[in-house]
């Protein structure tokens, strides 16, 4: 047996998910946030964030910047205190960007190149854990997208990744509504997915959290529209990799679904012979490269995926408001358990 299957069985073994005993769940707050949850409020956000003003959102943009901006003041309006001790942002370099600048008509050679170094900004607020508040339940959704054409028209990005943030406010909002949970609720909006993952990949690099300290990560990407392998109206959700690391993850799962939202998920993408690689293309992988129980909720792919015409117009608000009610309910219950 090689050394890392070794450490791998090892890390297994303490995985901090299987240590909690299993104990009975909250099911009136369960139900509860099927009363609370609030389709205007994803409407919202996802109408300011994929609005054309804020030019395709790109990491290391001023646009970033001004989403990132949106987050915080929502974030304090809930009540969510900042989770770093500097505060809200993690921010973090980008690779430099050369751009040449055109030398003046009398010049006799040409101007340097000017470098840029752009920074993207990490978004973390959290709901402190009263009992257990160095336990973590991290909640992520990355808010950037990839900009503009050359023409300048902006990527929108309403359904990626637009939906998976409205959602992840709208999940703050309602557990805000409660007392605090016995573990620390970390919502995570982070930068630079559209880059190669490099908000979350920072994050776990920059040691911002013990690994061995975290729950679970429930990540929410791409939740507002139907893809081509369902019909309209169906009540299916992809759930990515929730057994991967642990077995707990994906019946606790099953059961917080049954209790509240009705969801028939699909597990296709947890075929190790994907050809799309889904489990690898989220923020969740960051965690789930180190063994933490992670699970990636997603609506699936569509002909407006990257386009200019993934627009607000198009989103399936009564999908969002179901999956905010499922990962709040998820979230609490893994916060207490």
């Amino acid at each position: 047996m090689t050394f890392w299957l070794l450490l791998s069985i090892s890390y297994a073994q303490t995985l901090l998910i299987d240590q909690i005993p299993t104990s009975p769940l909250d099911t009136m707050t369960i139900r509860t946030f099927q009363g609370l949850a609030s389709k205007s409020e994803l409407r919202r956000h996802v109408y300011f964030l994929a609005s054309d003003p804020m030019s395709g959102r790109e990491a290391g943009t001023i646009y970033e910047k001004i989403a990132a901006a949106y987050l915080i003041a929502q974030h304090r309006c809930f009540g969510n205190e900042p989770f770093l001790a500097q505060g809200y942002v993690h921010a973090f370099a980008l690779a430099p960007k050369r751009r040449d600048v055109e030398p003046p008509k009398r010049a006799r050679k040409a101007s340097p190149a000017i470098v840029d170094t752009p920074y993207a900004w990490n978004v973390l607020a959290c709901r402190r854990g009263k009992s257990l508040p160095d336990e973590y339940v991290i909640l992520s959704a990355h808010y950037d997208h990839i900009g503009t054409t050359s023409k300048g028209e902006p990527y929108n990005g309403a359904d990626d990744n637009g939906s998976g943030t409205a959602v992840l406010l709208e999940v703050a909002r309602l557990l805000s509504l409660l007392p605090p949970p016995k573990r620390t609720i970390v919502f995570f909006h982070t930068a630079a997915e559209e880059k190669g993952l490099l908000g979350a990949m920072r994050f776990v690099r920059d040691s911002l959290i013990r690994l061995a300290s975290i729950v679970a990560v429930l990540n929410a990407d791409m939740l507002g529209r139907t893809d081509t392998l369902h019909q309209v109206g169906d009540l299916y959700l992809y759930a990515i990799g929730s057994e991967r690391a642990s077995p707990k993850l994906k019946a606790l799962q099953e059961t917080v679904n049954t209790l509240c939202c009705g969801w028939q998920f699909d597990y296709r993408y947890d075929d190790p012979k994907d050809p799309q690689r889904l489990f690898y293309r989220s923020d969740h992988y960051a965690f789930a490269k180190h063994g933490v129980p992670a699970v990636f909720y997603f609506g699936g792919l569509h002909d407006d995926y990257h386009q200019v015409s993934d627009d607000a117009e198009k989103i399936d608000f009564d999908r969002l408001h179901r999956a905010s009610i499922l990962i709040a309910s998820l979230a609490w219950s893994l916060a207490n358990l």
